[in-house]
């Protein structure tokens, strides 16, 4: 019989490791190499198995191509510095609708790990993170996350100069559990084609009126907590000097002008 631990985590990584063609097709910038998808997880995870955070006791690993486990269960099995509990979970993802993005699986994926994992279910608290990349400023993210949370992420959120931005940043985000039963889970079903495409876009909607009312939803970090590894959609390097640039500037605007969520 477990107890439920009220500041402690459940770290929920979404895995894609060989995905469909047609996101290549759609994208010839798309980071489509299976072998270099997979190196990118076990990258991640090794990481995370090795990451001084003692409030983060277990880790969930969900896939959702098919693609053999073997790599990611012997890192699992060998280099679990902290001992924590290890879990892999592996489905058949749905057909995407026509018009909607790939988001879309990602948050079949989240739907499934939250009903169906026994770790998540051992803490009150999940933490979100896309499978390729790895955070080393979370354990102060987490430290900063009260127990009254129920939703914890950055946004883009600005109209400036002739460009507008209105979206949740989805590669980490740290949710309670009971919260995402209620509020968000199966919200995949209200993506509409040419308008509410993506994941991030969807998360902004639902969740932009309830931050209005409920100080416990934040879509704003109180610092950069920036990625490490490479975004799938454009192949981009999150330690390039260009983003390393624009984390600077966003960091310097949570500073100056903390309403402004560049």
């Amino acid at each position: 019989m477990f107890h439920l631990q009220d500041k402690s985590f459940t770290l929920l990584m979404t895995a894609c490791i060989r995905p469909g063609i047609t996101s290549a097709l759609n994208n010839p910038r798309f980071r489509a190499d299976t072998n270099q998808r997979l190196k990118d997880y076990e990258t991640a995870l090794r990481f995370w198995l090795n990451y001084n955070a003692p409030q983060i006791l277990n880790i969930v690993l969900i896939e959702n191509s098919g693609y053999p486990l073997d790599s990611l269960k012997a890192i699992s099995d060998n280099e679990n510095v902290y001992k924590r509990n290890i879990e892999f979970l592996q489905i058949v993802p749905e057909l995407i609708p026509p018009g909607i993005h790939y988001g879309y699986s990602e948050l079949e994926m989240i739907d499934i790990a939250v009903e169906q994992s026994r770790l998540i279910n051992q803490t009150k608290f999940f933490i979100k993170v896309t499978g390729r990349l790895y955070f080393p400023k979370l354990y102060s993210l987490l430290r900063h996350t009260k127990d009254s949370t129920l939703f914890l992420s950055d946004s883009r959120d600005y109209a400036f100069a002739g460009k507008k931005k209105r979206y949740t940043i989805t590669t980490l985000l740290i949710v309670n559990k009971e919260f995402y039963k209620r509020k968000l889970k199966n919200s995949r079903f209200e993506m509409l084609p040419n308008e509410c495409t993506h994941f991030e876009t969807l998360y902004y909607r639902i969740l932009k009126p309830l931050e209005l009312r409920d100080k416990r939803i934040i879509l704003r970090f109180p610092f950069n907590v920036n990625p490490v590894g490479y975004g799938a959609h454009w192949n981009v390097n999150y330690n390039s000097f260009t983003k390393k640039l624009e984390s600077s500037l966003r960091g310097l605007f949570r500073i100056i002008l903390p309403a402004c969520r560049i």
